[in-house]
């Protein structure tokens, strides 16, 4: 996975997608005494730190990675803890609130637009960024499917899958996979189409060149479905396994009252 983006405002528009989403929870936590959304938020900014830190530790965003925003280049630290809340907890929030949208609402009301003007906002910051890319030098490149990535997603999916089995969340967790992926295609195919995220393979002289359209398609379609959304749906399992979230619509715990248990 090549990628130009991290020095043409993508993690600027992390940010401002950040505090939409934190206004979103803030308005559900004020208005509804509903602090689910804050719960989701953590959970993605948290589990996103860690993976940032286990891709980095092992080199695979490269050994000269790094971002910056507003100008200002980040330490490695910062970095990981900056890019666990505007990307893991932006992701997470966006993809409970189609789980919720789906149990309360199926896809009516006012709520449901909302969500709707999140997501077109979502496209444009995304095409705004894949045009500044335009020209600059590649700053991410990452191997695809290595084994212990594979495994580990493969670990995520497994313990997620049975978490929400045991308490009684299948569908949810269905729902949120789906939320994903919906995040994942609005933020990422606008990059993709601009060549600001796309698949290498090294060619016979050994540079990197981008692969073919078919290539791309295929590699992608795999990157989406299993390494980025299934490698997250962690992120609503744990808390939700634990007891942190109440779900509407007919879920374990879900007929009952929204706000957390004890709040």
């Amino acid at each position: 996975m090549l990628r130009s983006f991290d020095h043409a405002g993508y993690y600027e528009t992390r940010l401002i997608l950040m505090l939409v989403v934190l206004g979103v929870a803030g308005c559900f936590a004020v208005r509804k005494r509903d602090f689910r959304y804050l719960v989701m938020f953590a959970s993605g900014a948290v589990f996103q730190a860690w993976m940032e830190y286990s891709l980095q530790r092992s080199s695979l965003r490269g050994a000269n990675y790094s971002l910056s925003v507003f100008g200002l280049t980040l330490s490695p630290l910062l970095r990981q803890i900056f890019q666990g809340c505007v990307e893991g907890g932006t992701l997470s929030v966006m993809a409970f609130w189609f789980v919720d949208l789906r149990g309360a609402l199926n896809g009516k009301g006012p709520e449901f637009r909302v969500y709707l003007s999140v997501c077109a906002l979502i496209v444009v910051l995304a095409t705004v960024v894949g045009w500044l890319s335009v020209g600059q030098p590649i700053s991410s490149p990452r191997p695809m499917f290595t084994t212990s990535r594979v495994l580990m997603i493969g670990a995520y999916i497994l313990g997620s899958v049975l978490l929400c089995w045991w308490r009684g969340g299948l569908r949810q967790l269905g729902y949120f996979y789906l939320g994903l992926l919906i995040y994942i295609v609005l933020t990422f195919e606008p990059l993709h189409a601009m060549a600001a995220r796309y698949i290498g393979v090294r060619a016979a002289d050994g540079q990197v060149v981008k692969a073919s359209f078919p290539l791309q398609i295929m590699i992608m379609s795999l990157s989406h479905v299993w390494e980025v959304a299934g490698g997250k749906i962690h992120y609503f399992a744990i808390p939700f396994a634990v007891g942190l979230l109440r779900l509407r619509g007919g879920s374990h715990g879900s007929n009952e009252g929204i706000p957390l248990p004890g709040l």
